[in-house]
């Protein structure tokens, strides 16, 4: 088994991903929204536990400097890359746009 980690970060533009799905998502109904935020902050915790390496690798980011790893939940693609301690939340991207736009991430 991996060694438990210390902390889940999330970087600015994933905090500021989750804040436009919020938003979004409060259009239609304020609960639906934060029910949604809840259940992508919670597929987060699983990687805490001692499996960071769950997720499948993204492979559309295959040339770039880290490994990063995906967890789908929902419409929702959790993009992150991890080391010995630390879970990095890279972004959280809408799996309905067009997937090319990750190649576009600032990491």
């Amino acid at each position: 088994m991996e060694k438990k980690v210390k902390s889940i970060i999330w970087t600015i533009p994933a905090k500021t991903d989750l804040q436009k799905i919020y938003s979004f998502l409060t259009e239609v109904s304020e609960i639906i929204a934060d029910k949604q935020i809840e259940r992508i902050l919670n597929k987060t915790e699983h990687l805490i536990t001692g499996f960071k390496a769950i997720g499948q690798k993204e492979p559309l980011l295959n040339e770039m400097k880290f490994i990063y790893r995906y967890l789908v939940q929902d419409n929702y693609k959790i993009i992150y890359r991890y080391t010995e301690d630390e879970i990095i939340v890279i972004r959280v991207f809408d799996t309905r746009q067009n997937p090319l736009k990750i190649k576009r991430f600032k990491r």
